[in-house]
């Protein structure tokens, strides 16, 4: 169910450590709840690795893993936790990752899914590096959703068996996407995660630090947040901000920063 008719604010709880040079976790970009909502899965763009933390930050050695790809970006779970699904932005490439067997059991290049001839325009100059950053799964449409990171900015759906892009819509200031600080063209889109309670995208912006609460229905921004936290008294943006995560049963947001190497903890509240 919808509810649009309220607000949200974030309140600022803490923030944790994350980096770890010696297993390659030094610039996070991508977060997930674990399907156990005890921990949080993260990539990190310059290693070929699979992350698990404890909600307070720790590394979960013994169940982070590798795989064959680097330049990661974003995660999800999808399927009751069954696979993890990340996006390559270099190639525009989805990578599924069996949970159990920690092997990659599937990969598709968006070029190569059904549909792509809809959106290739918007890839055809992607020399900037402006492609995909985040994805999240659709719990209500057993479907996934992953977003072009700007030069526009996208928002598309592709069928959970990798084969078919279902939709795409673009992310702009006309719907409610901007920063007083920012020209229209200077955001840009760096996570996103699906709100199955509201039927909602949550989405955050690196450069605008600011998160999104878009309805996809009536395809406009319902409110945003600047990324603030506290230290030593004082209110500071989170730069970077590069993953999210939320646990809709504790209303407690989670976001990552690959500047700062730090997992930053919020409330949620109506």
């Amino acid at each position: 169910m919808q509810n649009n008719q309220q607000s949200f604010h974030l309140m600022f709880l803490n923030s944790f450590d994350l980096k770890n040079k010696a297993e390659g976790l030094r610039e996070p970009s991508g977060l997930v709840l674990s399907y156990e909502k005890n921990a949080l899965w993260t990539v990190s763009d310059d290693t070929n690795k699979i992350f698990k933390i404890s909600l307070t930050g720790n590394l979960i050695k013994d169940q982070s893993f590798s795989i064959p790809d680097t330049e990661l970006e974003g995660i999800t779970l999808i399927e009751d936790g069954k696979f993890l699904l990340v996006v390559k932005e270099s190639t525009n490439e989805l990578i599924k990752i069996n949970t159990d067997t920690q092997v990659v059991s599937d990969r598709k290049c968006l070029s190569e899914m059904q549909g792509y001839d809809a959106i290739s325009a918007y890839f055809s100059n992607n020399s900037d590096n402006k492609g995909l950053e985040g994805i999240t799964w659709n719990q209500n449409t057993a479907s996934l959703f992953v977003i072009k990171e700007a030069n526009p900015g996208l928002l598309i759906e592709i069928s959970s068996d990798l084969q078919r892009i279902m939709n795409h819509y673009i992310l702009n200031d006309e719907n409610g996407f901007y920063d007083q600080g920012l020209k229209p063209e200077e955001i840009d889109f760096s996570d996103i995660c699906y709100d199955q309670n509201q039927g909602l995208f949550w989405i955050i912006s690196d450069k605008a630090r600011r998160l999104f609460l878009y309805d996809l229905a009536g395809n406009k921004v319902l409110q945003s947040s600047k990324l603030v936290y506290t230290k030593k008294g004082k209110d500071k943006a989170i730069k970077k901000a590069e993953g999210i995560a939320i646990n809709l049963d504790e209303n407690r947001l989670y976001i990552v920063s690959d500047k700062t190497t730090r997992l930053y903890v919020f409330d949620i509240t109506w």
